[in-house]
């Protein structure tokens, strides 16, 4: 009997022991919150908007006189004179705005794009001057213009949340109109103007930002090349510097490159809030 009760107390000490264990150890343990999800701006979609800003650049007009003309007759002196009167850089300047649209896809931080956009612009210069060319007055009027724009671009950015910085390049396509006149005060009336449509290119970077779920805004800037226009003079009619035999031909050549900053107001299509843990 005595050994009965001996081993239940020995029991009942160890089942003891082993609880008080147990309790302290898990009061030693921390608790640990459960995971939860936190919403995620996603890039993801297509999306369409309107944009407008500034742009500034300029444009160098380059005058040759034709080997084959009559200039080939004038002295070296001379034609080197009526060259440097001509040749003139213009700093074509003005606003732009118009539409755009696109689509961008997302992986992780990074998203992928493509944009196109149409814009009619005010982008231009003139300048008109007199010079001497003794013993001769020479008045000069030169312009260049570009009245519309339209970019195909590529876009790759890194995504902060709801802020997208990117950059973007492609190709730029574009009227050049430039224009070349001259008077002079012995009668020689001389003019030029040439209209085309040019393809160039473009590239810049930006930052997009959505500040509700489907409406981003952005900021961007870009370098466009729209290359060169090439064109020949003629005589004014009435020109009384035309005598029979002789035929003075300037060549004429223009470029125009400009920089351009402007904002954007899109709306998205799609592309739901990701979830992130």
């Amino acid at each position: 009997m005595k050994l009965a009760w001996r081993t239940i107390l020995v029991a009942g000490i160890g089942f003891a022991t082993v609880g008080s264990a147990s309790a302290a150890d898990l009061a030693a343990r921390p608790f640990k919150a459960p995971a939860t999800a936190v919403a995620v701006y996603n890039w993801t979609g297509f999306y369409v908007g309107v944009n407008a800003g500034y742009a500034w650049g300029q444009s160098d007009l380059g005058t040759v006189l034709d080997p084959t003309s009559s200039w080939a007759v004038e002295g070296v002196a001379f034609r080197n004179e009526f060259v440097a009167l001509s040749n003139r850089r213009l700093d074509p300047a003005g606003a732009l705005g118009g539409l755009q649209i696109g689509a961008n896809w997302q992986t992780g931080a990074w998203v992928l794009g493509v944009e196109a956009d149409a814009n009619a612009t005010d982008i231009g210069a003139r300048t008109v001057f007199t010079g001497a060319n003794p013993p001769v007055i020479r008045t000069f009027d030169e312009s260049i213009r570009n009245d519309w724009l339209v970019t195909v671009r590529g876009r790759a950015g890194y995504a902060v949340d709801k802020t997208l910085l990117y950059v973007t390049g492609g190709l730029a396509v574009g009227s050049v109109k430039g224009s070349w006149d001259l008077t002079s005060s012995n009668g020689y009336t001389k003019t030029g103007s040439v209209s085309e449509t040019k393809v160039g290119w473009t590239v810049g970077a930006g930052v997009e930002h959505a500040f509700v779920p489907n409406w981003t805004v952005k900021l961007e800037y870009l370098y466009t090349d729209l290359g060169g226009v090439d064109y020949t003079s003629t005589y004014v009619p009435g020109s009384t510097f035309a005598p029979p035999g002789s035929n003075y031909v300037e060549r004429i050549s223009q470029d125009l490159t400009f920089h351009t900053v402007r904002a954007g107001l899109n709306y998205k299509f799609g592309g739901p809030m990701m979830a992130k843990y």
